[in-house]
């Protein structure tokens, strides 16, 4: 007679291997006891790449149109997309793995809107991209940036009396801060150049991504991804003496901490983070002591037309006026699972006043 359980690999492993399956399965810790729910107005078209793709967000305003401004993403396969506040994608640009983007408006009467900068893992560098009056975007593939670490991560952009600057990461805890200087062209088929100068070093002790920086305040907010939020000046002259923020505390914070943002209103407004491992977003004070204002968690909606955020990586928000949809602003915030039809990643759009009523702030 035969034994009716046949093993074909040695008992011992099982429990080994039930705790590798339960390991791979991804369950996000639970949100914050306080967290609110809100819900998203729209989504973007898919990014192009399959899996983990999509990654974070800049908002491009359209000072003569607010409601013709742009969502510029990255898809950190294969390039930048950019979005009308309708999700639909109105350019794609093969510029390579960028993982992190911002931008920066010049002043009024320049000849372009904006500059924005992606930090490129495909060389490790930072990629510049003009922006003109309609919003499209050039590369400006003369003035790439090789910073000369192993391998470039988050990215943010910062501005003073000294003018453009660039902070970015590396997976090692290494901070880099570049100044920008526009030169003429020269040869080069780009309309115009930038030269950039390393003009300060610092670094985190363990991997970092997301940053902000506060031009008004002079500050620099960042992510130590296991860690918490950290910050400092973001003067190039500055020590570089760092304040928490707040740490990881499984609560309100789950590692990683991710992408962040400001929502600017005057000298105060709010800081907000992606708490990545409980699908949650910090709010806190923008100026000292950082006081927590509570959570949020963006929901499916009941109508099965566009899903929640999951995982999220970056994030962005605009306090700017950009129509009915977002009459006190607008958050873009990464989706890791795209779920409503299941596609590749996306971004979604959260209007501040449904944020800032949730939340009492």
């Amino acid at each position: 007679m035969q034994s009716a359980v046949h093993h074909s690999f040695p008992v011992f492993l099982l429990p080994l291997l039930l705790s590798l399956f339960a390991c791979s399965l991804e369950v996000p810790a639970p949100a914050p006891p306080d967290a609110k729910v809100v819900y998203a107005t729209a989504e973007t078209d898919p990014v192009r790449s399959r899996d983990d793709a999509a990654d974070d967000p800049a908002i491009w305003i359209n000072t003569q149109n607010p409601q013709a401004s742009l969502v510029i993403g990255t898809d950190k396969q294969s390039g930048i997309e950019v979005y009308d506040l309708q999700g639909n994608r109105v350019q794609f640009i093969a510029a390579g793995l960028t993982n992190n983007v911002d931008l920066r408006p010049f002043p009024a009467g320049s000849e372009w809107s904006a500059l924005a900068a992606a930090s490129n893992r495909s060389a490790n560098t930072i990629s510049l991209f003009l922006v003109d009056s309609s919003g499209a975007l050039t590369w400006l593939q003369d003035s790439e940036i090789a910073t000369g670490l192993p391998e470039v991560y988050g990215l943010c952009m910062f501005h003073n009396e000294v003018g453009m600057q660039v902070f970015v990461n590396g997976t090692d805890g290494s901070y880099q801060q570049w100044g920008l200087t526009m030169v003429p062209s020269g040869l080069s088929e780009d309309p115009v150049q930038f030269q950039a100068e390393l003009i300060r070093e610092f670094s985190v002790p363990s991997q970092p991504e997301g940053c902000v920086a506060d031009d008004a305040q002079e500050r620099l907010f960042l992510g130590v991804e296991e860690e918490g939020v950290r910050t400092l000046s973001a003067r190039h002259d500055a020590p570089g003496e760092m304040q928490s923020v707040m740490d990881i505390d499984g609560t309100v914070l789950f590692a990683d901490v991710e992408g962040m943002s400001l929502y600017e209103s005057g000298d105060s407004g709010y800081l907000v983070v992606s708490s990545q491992g409980n699908y949650s977003y910090a709010v806190y004070d923008r100026l000292p002591p950082f006081a927590y204002r509570g959570s949020f968690v963006v929901a499916d909606r009941n109508d099965e037309q566009v899903d929640g955020a999951d995982e999220t990586d970056g994030l962005t928000i605009t306090s700017v006026n950009l129509g009915p949809d977002y009459p006190d602003g607008l958050v873009v915030i990464q989706d890791g699972a795209n779920r409503l039809p299941r596609e590749s990643q996306n971004f979604k759009y959260v209007s501040w006043r449904e944020i800032s009523s949730a939340l009492n702030l």
